[in-house]
């Protein structure tokens, strides 16, 4: 990566050690910078990057750096000086420190591809201004968690552009049923959604009168943006998905889910709910039993049957009949 990418980087080094010490050479910032970058900068390099620290009215630093002419070397006049009054103070490293692991593994994605500059500037103050001796080292004490690059995510700029721009969209679309067949789709797009690392859009598919058609962004291919624009229409997505559980959106009425949990569980459903319509019904030493109101899909069946002897459906008896046939399902292939 060019010495033209981490200049911030190489002022927050200088400024650190001319901080700490009555006055630091041109061969030790050299060294330095090069083992904390990992770069090969030249003391050249160094010499310009004070000047600008010192001179450059676009930086606006005005570092207080003069020569020590009897040690050749360099040192802050202001001891109480730094450039950190002019960026992040410390609080807010703090929460860097985490939100950069979740940048990094992102910065491969086509949608953050014009953000890398950014995201390399984060990543550099992290660990210059930790005093970290590597980025790598952040990693053990910050892991998020690491999820698969799927397929899919390099539509996102153009389907935003065409959002943005109320443009429709063009795309062959595979379902996985089993079939290699693809179908032609063109859609008004309405709505990029996240679930489960998955992106989704939401659209007017033809001349359907609700934008409820729903495509997964990995099974499209071929994407193109037309010239044929269309009126967006407003729609509540808000209270669209208020009782779904998951992406899936049933033509089922919203139907009140009890839940038995047992008491450890409980504690972890209090601290993260499963979902935005939770209540409350009864926590005490033998259960915690909630209601939730959804309208129960494949998501949702799949979320309950995760928690095994954990959870018990009290009501209603359509779910309960529901997850006794999943449930006879699972037994008889284990079980004869």
């Amino acid at each position: 990566m060019g010495l033209n990418k981490h200049p911030f980087g190489r002022y927050q080094i200088i400024d650190r050690e001319l901080c700490r010490r009555e006055w630091i050479k041109t061969n030790e910032l050299v060294k330095i910078i090069s083992d904390e970058l990992s770069l090969n900068v030249s003391a050249r390099t160094i010499n310009e990057d004070i000047n600008a620290m010192k001179n450059d009215s676009v930086l606006g630093y005005f570092a207080p750096i003069e020569v020590d002419t009897r040690n050749k070397a360099y040192y802050y006049t202001d001891k109480d000086y730094t450039i950190k009054a002019f960026g992040l103070k410390e609080g807010d490293i703090n929460a860097l420190k985490f939100y950069s692991r979740v940048l990094d593994h992102y910065r491969e994605y086509e949608v953050f591809k014009d953000f890398s500059g950014a995201i390399e500037k984060v990543l550099d103050a992290v660990k210059i201004r930790t005093g970290m001796d590597s980025y790598e080292r952040a990693g053990i004490i910050v892991q998020t968690e690491q999820t698969p690059k799927l397929t899919g995510g390099e539509a996102i700029p153009q389907i935003v552009q065409a959002l943005n721009e109320s443009k429709q969209i063009q795309f062959d679309y595979t379902k996985y049923d089993g079939s290699t067949d693809t179908k032609l789709v063109q859609l008004e797009p309405y709505l990029l959604k996240e679930d489960r690392h998955r992106w989704y859009v939401l659209g007017r598919y033809k001349n359907y009168p609700h934008p409820t058609t729903t495509y997964a962004l990995d099974r499209m291919s071929n994407i193109i943006i037309l010239e044929k624009r269309f009126t967006p229409i407003h729609y509540d997505f808000e209270e669209y998905f208020r009782y779904s559980f998951g992406i899936t959106v049933t033509e089922d009425a919203p139907l009140e889910v009890i839940l038995s949990f047992t008491p450890l569980q409980g504690m972890y459903i209090k601290s993260l709910p499963i979902h935005r319509t939770q209540q409350i019904l009864e926590d005490n030493e033998t259960e915690l039993r909630i209601a939730v109101t959804v309208r129960p899909s494949y998501e949702f069946y799949e979320k309950i049957m995760g928690y095994g002897d954990s959870v018990h459906v009290i009501s209603p008896e359509s779910v309960i009949s529901t997850l006794r046939d999943k449930i006879t399902s699972i037994s008889d292939k284990y079980f004869e």
